[in-house]
């Protein structure tokens, strides 16, 4: 059973290496902030896989002298190191967002972009059911952890891309660093609540 969890682990880093190559892309694409804040996060979800993937591996491993209950506790490790990743990854959102209220920038190929970007997210949702299912059924503290984080990010991508939208149709590009903003927000109350 061990061994599927550092499968799962390793899943979720070639997942989130996918994901954040598709939001940045998304990024590029438009030049937004708020799909910058979320190529941000994506950063952090990738950070906190290969955090998460030492740990699983350590806890894989069977019980011995020094550990007669096994390497499991290490897990937790995993999760405070994500906790810190979230706060950093809120920061600089809120400091590109400022500069962009300081110095609006006009979006290019804002709908390529958020199709790519909502690509990310379908992918970013389906592989979060599948870490917090498995991660409960294996008893992996780090697997749901890392799926709960993805949820957050799932949420705060469906605003980006709402919000963004209506940006986009009104033509209101405040709503673009204001969604950053929000995103920073939503990873920081979101993370609180995993």
């Amino acid at each position: 059973m061990r061994s599927e969890a550092v499968k799962l682990a390793i899943g979720s880093l070639s997942v989130g290496i996918t994901v954040l190559g598709l939001k940045y892309l998304a990024y590029w694409l438009t030049g937004s902030v708020a799909l910058f804040s979320d190529a941000l996060e994506s950063i952090v979800n990738v950070v906190t896989a290969a955090v998460a993937l030492i740990p699983v591996r350590i806890a894989s491993k069977p019980a011995d002298a020094n550990h007669p209950f096994g390497h499991h506790k290490i897990e937790y490790f995993s999760a405070v190191i994500e906790g810190v990743m979230i706060v950093v990854a809120a920061l600089l959102i809120v400091r590109e967002a400022y500069d962009n209220f300081l110095y609006p920038r006009q979006l290019s190929a804002p709908l390529q972009g958020l199709v790519v970007n909502g690509t990310a997210s379908v992918l970013n949702a389906i592989w979060c059911w599948v870490l917090i299912t498995r991660g409960k059924r294996l008893r992996s503290p780090a697997l749901v952890a890392d799926g709960r984080h993805l949820l957050t990010d799932v949420v705060s991508s469906g605003g980006v891309v709402v919000g963004l939208s209506l940006a986009v149709v009104l033509n209101l590009p405040i709503l673009d660093p204001s969604l950053a903003v929000l995103v920073a927000i939503n990873i920081l109350w979101g993370d609180g609540r995993s």
